[in-house]
């Protein structure tokens, strides 16, 4: 959970370190302003040898804390090295002023090498650490920062420059080119890792030590005018505040990183900053106030040299603002017309495409239909707008259809895709391929989208191809294949305790009639044939052609006497001649019958169980059940298989 700045102050406050840190500080001051001259620097030199210490056991902790970003823990372990530079220079220059009654509260020339070289150090981690920016955003941040280092670089020209504290000598001179250059150097590179939001501190952590360095350079370039001082108590006690500052600048660092703060501030880079528009207004003001108390001297030159640079650089910034903007004005009216393409090209292709396109509500109501909608079920699209999808669907398919459509309604995902029969406007009934998407959580549909495609001529294709596939292709009758598979179903299904019975029915002489007047003529003689047995059975019945001149018929749910009354019927029926041509033809037929078994006869041992393995034997004693009766010499054109009876 993200916490926030009001947060953020309050855990630094309360922190125990910082606390200690202040009260140290405070103790120190009090210890300095009651002291001797010289006492007083040997503690103000050993309170900052103490907290550069704290600075560098700090900095290597959020080194080692910075896991998985290596270019956050090098600046940090570079900052520690500062921190050890900055302390062998307090060292250094507390082992000088120790007992020297004429110590002062300025650095020996060792101790600003030292310190020179830290801060330098720390310069250097600042302004090689990698932006997160590329290209014309890089550019703008550096020309930001650039423009913050001026405004800084001329309040600091204000502060410290006076006609009486002017370097004449050159090693004056260096000292005060050298803590200015560090100050502006560190101030440009603050800002420009704050301005580009891939900084490896948190904003708090950066202004703290931010300010702690800007003083440690003033410090430096006002190194002369320190040691004039007579007075050196209160100087002594103003060099304690930067090394306080720069000491509690890795331990808020440490705290923010606890609460999530450092990621966060790395993630969210600034779209735009207020200090470079601060800094040429902060440096407008101060030239106009010391114009009006000064005239044109030293320090209002420089001031008025600043603020000629800051607003170069300002208006550098501008016009990379002024032509960026152009060049994303260009950019967004090119998209815009490609996006105006693109939408022309999808409208076209959708107004001309065969497929029916169809947003779908929660509700199941139309949102949109393409105009293919017309063209394939004859329904205006405009009409269909506001209505209920299932319209157009037979009565056998809206449980389906229902059902699929509540199932995507609940957050159903994926893509479904299913075939079903609909009634256009007029015509025929016609078959769609559909392939439905949930698109209802997508913002910028929010629908359910049905795609509908015209596979009549392809479903009857193969519903053709599946009936020849089960049919004779001379009766229409079931063929072989079809029959045992109805057969198996039957006995694997059947659970009301019906019995099935088989008819296998011969034509007697019918080879004479192939001889004697044509296959033509025996080909039309079977389709009467078949169509007269289809008469005498019932529609639940199956009546099947196996070859040549043999018939079978499954009767369901029947029993033996049903299955003979049947066989008389189909007898009486061929009895009736038939006509083909100028022909007429008397038509006579053996039939055997074979009925599966009741459970007494299973109890007796004959195999009940209405297994599939009863199909091949009920074909086998049909089969010779009609040799039977071909071979009776009674005449008796049906015979009943005795597969049943219990063997002896």
């Amino acid at each position: 959970m993200a916490v926030t700045w009001r947060g953020h102050v309050a855990r630094i406050a309360t922190d125990r370190l910082v606390i200690a840190l202040a009260l140290g500080a405070a103790l120190s001051i009090g210890l300095i302003g009651a002291a001797e001259a010289a006492t007083g620097a040997s503690i103000s030199w050993a309170v900052q040898v103490a907290l550069d210490v704290v600075f560098v056991l700090l900095a290597r902790q959020v080194a080692e804390r910075s896991t998985g970003a290596p270019p956050v823990r090098r600046f940090w372990r570079l900052t520690a090295i500062g921190g050890t530079l900055f302390t062998v220079g307090d060292l250094i220059q507390l082992r000088v002023s120790w007992g020297d009654a004429d110590a002062s509260a300025a650095g020996g020339v060792a101790q600003t090498i030292m310190v020179g070289a830290g801060a330098g150090c720390v310069a250097w981690a600042l302004l090689t650490y990698p932006l997160q920016v590329q290209g014309r955003e890089q550019l703008r941040v550096r020309l930001d920062a650039a423009t913050v280092m001026c405004g800084v670089a001329v309040l600091t020209w204000s502060a410290t420059v006076r006609e009486a504290f002017l370097p004449v000598t050159s090693p004056e001179l260096a000292s005060t080119v050298l803590g200015a250059c560090l100050m502006l150097a560190s101030a440009f590179a603050v800002v420009r890792l704050i301005l580009s939001g891939s900084a490896p501190f948190t904003l708090a952590a950066g202004l703290t030590g931010g300010l702690g360095a800007l003083l440690v350079g003033i410090g430096t370039a006002l190194n002369t005018a320190v040691a004039e001082a007579t007075e050196i108590r209160a100087l002594l006690v103003a060099r304690l505040l930067p090394s306080f500052l720069i000491a509690v600048a890795p331990r808020i660092q440490l705290l923010q990183m606890r609460t999530g703060a450092a990621e966060q501030h790395r993630r969210r880079p600034a779209a735009y900053s207020w200090l470079p528009y601060a800094a040429i207004a902060g440096t407008d003001l101060l030239l106009v106030v010391q114009l009006f108390r000064e005239g044109l001297t030293v320090r209002s030159g420089g001031t008025l040299l600043g603020v000629v640079a800051t607003t170069a650089l300002v208006i550098a910034r501008q016009h990379v603002a002024f032509t960026d903007n152009a060049q994303l004005l260009a950019d967004v009216d090119r998209s815009m017309l490609e996006l105006r393409h693109q939408e022309e090209r999808f409208q076209s292709l959708v107004q001309h495409s065969s497929d029916i396109t169809m947003l779908i509500d929660r509700a199941g109501r139309v949102v949109y239909a393409s105009p293919a909608l017309e063209r394939q079920l004859g329904i205006d699209p405009r009409h269909a707008v506001g209505r209920s999808a299932l319209e157009v669907l037979r009565p056998e398919d809206l449980q389906a259809a229902r059902d699929t459509f509540r199932d995507l309604a609940r957050g159903l995902t994926g893509n479904m895709a299913l075939q079903l029969e609909v009634q256009p406007a007029d015509g025929p009934p016609r078959w769609l391929e559909l392939v439905i998407t949930n698109l209802l959580d997508d913002a910028s549909v929010a629908a359910i989208v049905v795609n509908g495609r015209d596979v009549t001529e392809s479903r009857q294709l193969q519903d053709r191809l599946r009936h020849e596939a089960t049919h004779d292709y001379l009766t229409g009758l079931a063929n072989r294949a079809l029959l045992d598979a109805r057969m198996r179903d039957t006995l694997r299904h059947d659970d009301t305790g019906g019995r099935l019975a088989v008819l296998i029915i011969d034509l007697d002489r019918f080879k004479a009639v192939n001889d004697r007047l044509g296959h033509h003529v025996g080909d039309q003689l079977l389709v009467i044939v078949g169509d007269r047995l289809r008469e005498c059975v019932r529609v639940r019945d199956t009546v099947a052609r196996l070859g040549g001149d043999e018939f079978a018929i499954l009767l369901t749910d029947t029993s033996t006497a049903g299955a003979q009354a049947t066989a008389t019927r189909i007898l009486a029926a061929l009895a009736t001649p038939v006509r083909v041509g100028d022909h007429e033809l008397e038509v006579r037929a053996s039939i055997g019958i074979a009925v599966t078994c009741t459970p007494e006869q299973s109890d007796a041992g004959q195999p009940a169980d209405r297994s599939t393995d009863q199909v091949d034997e009920l074909l086998r004693a049909a089969d010779a059940a009609m040799y039977q009766a071909k071979s009776n010499p009674s005449g008796t054109r049906m015979h009943v298989s005795d597969h049943c009876r219990p063997s002896t």
